[in-house]
């Protein structure tokens, strides 16, 4: 084995409701990784992946089972044991693209050791069998008709050796051959497993079960699948992690009989930095506080040498005899320096060592952006900003690219008028070989604490400097350096004394200074503005956006974002074959501007738009004591209750559009602050977390093909909706309730997409606070008019 870095292209193994309820639909429940995914990490030096698949998905009916030809068609295989052939065609596009871009994906199956599966009748049916669309796999609407299966050793184990051999033996059979192919993961994770006679295990309605497990399941399942794919496939590596979550320090002492007797085996081993190794640890100073550290020591916290101690147990096991290593699942929060140096110490260790090592979680699936441990790019400045996860990676690698980007207010007026200082963070996401030296300069006077920045070498460095600008002023700051690898756009800062009156002035050359009087606004209430004359095609390989061509992506050109928080929009949906109902939305123009096209004249799919997926912040209580993380960098810049507002600009092709325009929101729930149409007519509705609305309304339909504003504003006890100018305002006191995701042209609730509107969009803005009527207007104009 040679070090190597690659990540978790996860989420196809998602569908907690699975069997039970539709929770397969691509996109939604699941994702595909795309071929732009795979090609962005080997352009970065990841050049493995591990692909998490569900057992279920790709094999819905056990090879033993005796279902009615009934059930057969309506799943959608021709025998038991057959692989379902759109899951299976979503495996091997994945393939498809690592043989495309030069590198390899190991099939990992994401099982845990257990398998979800219907109740057969006697005649072979399943009670509310629902084949619900051409993509999404069958259910029952009977949870009766669910049962659950575990790998046991006893009589009457209800998922056998002959099960889980017959289901590996299928995989070599179908990609021994293929290029793309890394490996085989055996099972993700085994656990909790049933007692020595037992064939229970850990049920999910029963308490799980770790002392007095048997520990010899596993290995003698293993055992025999890899001896079944040595028949097949006697050359591609085969992954195979251990008992208790394939914990590093358990390798030698939960696994009887490891190391097999086999050829080109690499051992799997998981390692977290977190105080429990689970990695839902985000806040370093609360994992330090709970005092102990899984696989380390019970009594003392973590530092910055846990996840090495906790490889290095492994490696002390592995070496002497001469046993394959991967790490195939460990992560980094991003919140803290502290996580960065203690990555970085496990990583080297693993380089040191030969070790694979791979991330959680690529692609690009919702479930996994924002999370404060991912691998996900954002989208920011018009080119991606690689995770601060995957830039520590690429420094051990001495894979050196990085991107330098800038982030801070632009608003800088004190409450009495006098100008006030802003501070601007300039920053790396990925690695830099050599430190850079960035300059910045001002084309209005003002004054700088320093004008020569250094980001230092290796990964994800920063460096920031304070400038006051004059009074009553707009300012450029512009940067230039002769060593960065590119540098970040112009920015402006604001000292406008009233940007309102500013607004109805001129430039020395007769043009208007509204663009610049509605930006300080923005700069101002630090709000984000999504326009989309700023639209690329993708949110990795993009190209500005023309007309006809896909929307996939644009950036804050507002001052909602900050380092580490970029506000992005992307659409990173799979349109690929047998992806199904969503399509993406298309560049089009209304007059002169570039709108996001919205529309959609076919009832087969719906169009999705534009999305921004954060975090929520969680309390530290009793009940969260080690996945607490009350300040995460990531968040939507506000809750439902707090001072809020957003405003589009917008065109709609007919008199009974119906929709979301704009929404705020939280994902798994239903509370939600939106802009929408409803037969035409605006609305502005807010629900909160008992699903008790707020609807404000238009009395009057919009005029097709004539470009308007629709604006949301909120107190928190008074709501109000502008149409243009026109306002109507309702008084009730919303409860606290976060959202962590903001959403452009669709929306999306309880898991599942909300329909567009039906229109076009060209722009939108949203931030925390309560602008006055005046400004609000200034705001609107300028969306309405465009930046010249």
């Amino acid at each position: 084995m040679q070090f190597a870095i690659g990540t978790n292209l996860a989420s196809m193994e998602l569908g907690d409701a699975l069997r039970f309820g539709p929770s397969t639909l691509p996109n939604v429940n699941f994702a595909v990784p795309r071929q732009q995914d795979v090609d962005y990490l080997k352009a970065n030096g990841f050049g493995k992946s591990r692909l998490p698949i569900r057992w279920e998905m790709l094999q819905p009916i056990l090879h033993d089972a005796k279902p009615s030809a009934e059930t057969l068609s309506k799943i959608g295989v021709s025998g038991p044991g057959e692989f379902h052939p759109g899951y299976a065609a979503f495996i091997t596009q994945v393939l498809d693209a690592h043989a495309k871009a030069g590198t390899k994906c190991i099939i990992d199956v994401h099982n845990y050791c257990r398998y979800t599966d219907f109740v057969y009748q006697a005649n072979g049916d399943v009670k509310g069998l629902t084949k619900p669309n051409s993509v999404a796999q069958a259910f029952t609407t009977d949870s009766s008709q669910v049962q659950f299966r575990i790998m046991a050793l006893a009589p009457g184990a209800t998922l056998t050796i002959d099960n889980y051999v017959d289901f590996m033996s299928r995989i070599a059979k179908k990609w021994k051959d293929h290029p793309g192919l890394g490996g085989y993961g055996m099972m993700n994770e085994p656990n909790a497993m049933p007692k020595p006679g037992d064939t229970l295990g850990n049920d999910p309605n029963l308490p799980p079960i770790y002392n007095g497990q048997d520990l010899t399941i596993w290995p003698t399942f293993a055992a025999a699948a890899v001896k079944a794919i040595r028949a097949i496939d006697a050359d591609t590596l085969i992954y195979l992690g251990g008992n208790n979550f394939s914990d590093a320090w358990g390798l030698g002492t939960e696994n009887p009989g490891w190391p097999l007797n086999a050829e080109k085996i690499v051992y799997e081993v998981h390692c977290y930095l977190d105080a429990t190794n689970s990695g839902q640890g985000a806040n370093w100073n609360i994992q330090v506080g709970s005092n102990f550290s899984v696989g380390v020591n019970d009594k003392a916290p973590i530092d910055e040498m846990t996840g090495a101690k906790r490889l290095q147990q492994a490696l002390d096991f592995a070496l002497p005899r001469k046993m394959a290593i991967a790490l195939t699942e460990t992560g980094m929060p991003a919140d803290d320096a502290h996580w960065q140096a203690s990555w970085t110490n496990m990583i080297q260790l693993a380089k040191k060592n030969n070790v694979e090592v791979y991330s959680w979680a690529g692609g690009s699936h919702w479930q996994h952006r924002g999370q404060h441990v991912t691998h996900i790019p954002t989208w920011y400045q018009n080119k991606p900003a690689q995770s601060q996860q995957a830039g520590a990676m690429m420094a051990v690698a001495e894979s050196w690219k990085a991107s330098i980007f800038d982030a801070g207010p632009g608003w800088a007026r004190t409450d009495a008028g006098a100008p006030a200082p802003v501070t601007i963070t300039v920053y790396a996401r990925g690695a830099l070989q050599q430190s850079v030296t960035i300059t910045v300069s001002s084309d209005n006077g003002g004054t700088f604490n320093k004008t020569t920045l250094i980001i230092p070498a290796g990964a994800n460095g920063s460096d920031s400097f304070t400038f006051t600008p004059k009074a009553n002023a707009v300012t450029t700051l512009t940067y230039s350096s002769n060593s960065a690898p590119n540098l970040p756009p112009p920015r402006k800062v604001y000292s406008l004394t009233d940007p309102v009156a500013y607004s109805a002035t001129t430039r020395a050359d007769g043009t208007s200074n509204l663009p610049d009087a509605a930006m300080a606004l923005l700069a101002k209430y630090a709000a984000a503005k999504w326009d989309m004359a700023d639209g690329y095609t993708d949110p990795l390989y993009g190209a500005p956006c023309a007309v006809g061509q896909e929307l996939r992506a644009v950036s804050d050109s507002g001052f909602g974002s900050s380092a580490g928080n970029e506000m992005e929009m992307v659409n990173w949906f799979n349109t690929g074959p047998g992806m199904g109902l969503f399509v993406t939305p298309k560049m089009a123009m209304v007059g002169t501007r570039k709108a996001a096209d919205l529309t959609n004249a076919d009832y087969r799919v719906q169009v999705f738009g534009l999305w921004c997926r954060k975090r929520f912040a969680v309390p530290l209580t009793s009940s969260t004591t080690f996945t607490a993380d009350p300040t995460p960098i990531e968040v939507v810049p506000y809750g439902l209750n707090d001072p809020q507002f957003a405003i589009a600009a917008i065109s709609v092709p007919s008199a009974d559009a119906s929709g979301v325009i704009f929404q705020a929101s939280a994902a798994d729930y239903g509370h939600l602050a939106a802009l929408e149409l409803k037969a035409g007519k605006p609305q502005a509705r807010w629900v909160d977390p008992a699903g008790t609305e707020t609807v404000v309304p238009a009395l009057t339909a919009l005029t097709p093909g004539t470009p308007t504003t629709v604006a949301l504003l909120s107190t928190g006890s008074t709501q109000t909706l502008r149409v243009g100018a026109a306002a109507t305002s309702k008084a009730v006191t919303l409860p606290s309730a976060q959202f962590d995701q903001l959403l452009l042209g669709s929306g999306f609730n309880y898991d599942f997409p909300q329909q567009s509107f039906g229109g076009y969009l060209v722009a939108a803005v949203t931030g925390k606070g309560t602008p006055t009527s005046a400004e609000m207007g200034v705001i609107e104009s300028y969306l309405l008019l465009g930046t010249h």
